[in-house]
């Protein structure tokens, strides 16, 4: 990703979407593509995006070529199977104002990250029916919860714009630990 957020979704027989991945400029979107031969999920754009299209032959000449360059897509490959992980707990064992909170803290670090916001707040493009396709709950769920937040001085809600005014009391609700984001890993 150059520019623009995406995300990764599954879709079920019935029609629900699961989104499993939010990606941000500086993500590599599916690298697993350049060595599985089916993908198993879609890629869509969440805002306008510019991506950098590099071929699989392109992909598979650097890792045989430079074993440095296979390590960090190896890193980058592990870095996403634990965010994976996260977003799984988060759905699975996290009540939906720890859920909501929890995403909204991994969007203030990744995006602090790459240059685009800051973890007192930043642009946040998703619908709350997005959101409640990533976090497993109804849109109706994630508005009141957003509303509980929003009471409760968590966060301030402006239009497409997340403020968070105090960082330690939302990662707190979160039970948000930002270790599986391996931050010393990307920055380097």
């Amino acid at each position: 990703m150059l520019t623009g957020l995406a995300h990764r979704h599954k879709v079920t027989v019935e029609g629900a979407r699961q989104i499993v991945a939010i990606h941000i400029p500086g993500d590599f979107v599916d690298l697993d593509g350049a060595f599985l031969r089916v993908a198993d999920h879609n890629v869509q754009a969440l805002t306008t995006c510019e991506i950098a299209h590099v071929p699989v032959t392109s992909i598979r000449a650097l890792v045989a070529d430079h074993p440095q360059v296979a390590i960090a897509l190896w890193v980058d490959t592990l870095i996403d199977g634990a965010i994976y992980r996260e977003w799984t707990v988060n759905i699975g064992r996290r009540q939906a104002r720890s859920r909501i909170a929890h995403l909204l803290c991994e969007f203030a670090r990744r995006l602090e990250l790459a240059g685009l916001g800051k973890k007192t707040g930043y642009e946040f493009p998703m619908t709350q029916e997005q959101l409640a396709d990533a976090t497993g709950l109804t849109a109706v769920h994630v508005n009141r919860t957003l509303k509980l937040l929003q009471q409760e001085g968590l966060v301030k809600l402006e239009r497409r714009f997340v403020g968070i005014p105090n960082w330690g009391r939302v990662r707190d609700v979160a039970g948000f630990n930002e270790l599986y984001l391996h931050l010393d890993q990307v920055a380097a």
